[in-house]
Parts: structure tokens; sequence; C-alpha cells
């Protein structure tokens, strides 16, 4: 990075994906969540993922002489006609090029499949994995994704995941890397938790993970935060048996549909690690969950709530029963904004025993222990 000078303005993408989310947003949001950032720098520096098809052979001896990596790429499939339906456009071929040139060269990547069922998944997927794993040298991880769809998506190609069939592709993954577990690069492939949520199956174990290369993509997030939680408890963070007694309020936790397996998930292990003590936590511990009527469709992650579906759920609970309720800081931006523009203060100002805490699962459970 030594005398590299950042572009004052940004890449944006020029593809019309089929799943594109920010054409699957509502009206009258802040400008800046319409911008389809495309750019290799916010790759490198926060992790954004991005296609390749825009980058010039200048960009490419910057990427590679400055070691700007890794970069985390949005492939989706290897296949081209199946890639000119995804992308919506044919000039999606430059992305694999470039992909493969910086590969050439040394460079790190993570790569994204966003899954869509009848799509890119079945054979494709498989043609995929196999390409990418066989083609690629330098690669770290790849991350598979269900596809997200809100209420204002208007292509009626896109179908969410549901039980069965994300259930088929925990199973399908599994057995794959089981089957190709000696070619190089094979246990780096992961599946985002909402793929384990839906099928109602279980996380896979912390180590499985590996170096969690994707954990800002949803993958892995899940056994982190509950291994935070049952890492706290080995090192006798027993609760004061005082705080037990019949004049004790509940505390409320304020969760979206999935974040609520994942709770769900760090209560039982309290309930294992603390038994007595465990069981009296958990009688005290109620979990709202919201749903998200903001965006509605498949959307079900903590982040992508709204301070409107949030402040509306809050507004029908005695707020008196409560000794505090806490509400995840994930739900913010780094402005301290929600998506549909509620600040921290709109939150916080609806009641005294709410508090702002991070995802991290030690924060979580210390919060309900001390």
């Amino acid at each position: 990075m030594k005398n590299y000078k950042l572009p004052k303005k940004i890449k944006t993408c020029n593809n019309n994906c089929l799943f594109c989310f920010v054409k699957q947003l509502p009206g009258n949001l802040r400008s800046s969540l319409y911008v389809k950032d495309d750019d290799y720098m916010l790759s490198y520096m926060y992790g954004n993922f991005i296609t390749l098809t825009n980058v010039t052979a200048d960009d490419l001896n910057k990427i590679i002489k400055y070691r700007l990596e890794p970069l985390y790429i949005s492939v989706h499939s290897m296949n081209e006609n199946i890639r000119t339906i995804i992308f919506g456009n044919k000039k999606n071929i430059s992305g694999l090029e470039n992909l493969k040139t910086l590969d050439r060269n040394g460079i790190k990547t993570n790569i994204q499949i966003v899954l869509c069922p009848g799509i890119n998944d079945g054979k494709n997927l498989a043609d995929t994995l196999f390409i990418l794993l066989n083609d690629l040298k330098n690669m770290l991880s790849i991350g598979i994704v269900p596809v997200g769809i809100t209420m204002f998506n208007k292509n009626h190609k896109l179908k969410p995941y549901k039980r069965k069939s994300a259930l088929e592709i925990v199973d399908y993954v599994n057995n794959f890397k089981k089957d190709y577990k000696s070619v190089k690069d094979s246990n780096n492939i992961y599946l985002s938790d909402e793929f384990y949520i839906l099928a109602g199956v279980d996380f896979p174990e912390y180590e499985y993970y590996g170096n969690f290369y994707q954990i800002e993509n949803g993958i892995g997030k899940s056994a982190d935060f509950l291994k935070q939680v049952e890492d706290y408890l080995k090192y006798d963070h027993i609760p004061i048996r005082g705080k037990f007694n019949k004049s004790r309020k509940y505390i409320l936790i304020v969760t979206s549909e999935y974040g609520k397996a994942i709770i769900s998930n760090a209560l039982k292990i309290i309930l294992e690690k603390l038994n007595y003590f465990g069981e009296k936590i958990v009688s005290y511990i109620k979990i709202l969950e919201i749903e998200n009527k903001f965006f509605g469709g498949n959307i079900k992650i903590t982040g992508l709530l709204s301070g409107k579906d949030i402040i509306s759920k809050l507004s029908k609970e005695n707020m008196e029963i409560y000794e505090k309720i806490l509400i995840p800081s994930s739900i913010f931006n780094e402005e301290n904004l929600t998506i549909d523009n509620y600040t921290r203060k709109d939150i916080e100002i609806i009641s005294s025993k709410i508090k702002i805490i991070s995802e991290k699962g030690t924060s979580f459970i210390k919060e309900l222990t001390f």
C-alpha cells in the first residue's frame, strides 16, 4: 500500500444482476443505499464483494503491484450462459478472465456464490465448485449464500430457499466436501448460517470454519457467537445468587427471525453449563422476535431490521417488567442509522431500560449473568 493513492470516486457496478439488492429496495431511503459499489479498494479495505467486470488493465496492475489482497469476488457461476442470466449482460465473462489474471499473479481471493434455486444450483453448482477448485491456486475460501428477496422484487425467476431445499444444499455440500476431501481447498467451501437455520439443523462446530474468512458474510458468525458464550461460562463466571430473588425483573432480547434461532442455542448452552443457575437465568429472559415488515420476503437477518419495525413491536410491550432491554448494535451503520434512517437516539429514547450491545457472544452473556 505504500505510495498508493486512494481514488476520489468509487467504482460502481455496470451489471444488471438478477438478484441485485439495490433494485429490491423501497423508495425514499438515503441516497447512499442506492449506490451499487463494485470497487476493488472497498473490497480490499472492507471486504465488499466485487465482480471484477469493470476493472481495467491499469487497475489489475495496481492490485498486483501493491498486493491489494485478499479481495472478495462474486462469481455465482462459471457457466457463461448462466452468468449471462445472473449478471444481465454478456460482458460479464471479463470478470472471470480478470480473476484468473489476479490468481496467476498470486493475489489471494475469497469467492462468493449467491445461490438461486433452479438457476445456479444443482449440476451448475457442482461444475462451479470443481472449476474453482481446479483453476484457482490462491483462493482462500468459497462462501455460498442463499439469494435474498424482498417484497419489492419484480423478477419472478427468483425463488427463496425453504426448509427442504435448504437441507438438500446442506447435505450436498457436506457430501461434496467428504467425497472430494483430497482435492486442495475443498475443505474451504462454506455455507452461510442462514442455510442451517432454514434447514433446522445444528451449526457446524467452531473449528469447522478454520480462519473464518467470510464471517462478515454471515458464514460462521453464529458458531463464533456461541463459542464466545461457551468460553465465557467456562471460567467460573457464575451469577450472584442474590440476583435471583422474587423481585427480579425480566430481560428482553430484541432480535430478528434468524437471530432468535441463535439466541435460543445460546440459552441452551447456559442451561447445560450452569445447571440450577442456568435455569434461573433463562427463566428471566424473553426473546422479542421482530418480523421484517419493512423488507418482507425472506429478509430475516438482524442487521437489516428497520427502526420502524422495532419501535412498533416494542410499543406493545410493558416496559415496567424489564430490568433491561437488549438491542444489537448491528441494526445501525457507522453513522448510527438504521436502514430506514432512525437514529440510535430514536431507539434509546423509547425507554431508559434500552441498552445497545455488540453482537459479540461475550457482550451478550455478560448482560445476562451480571
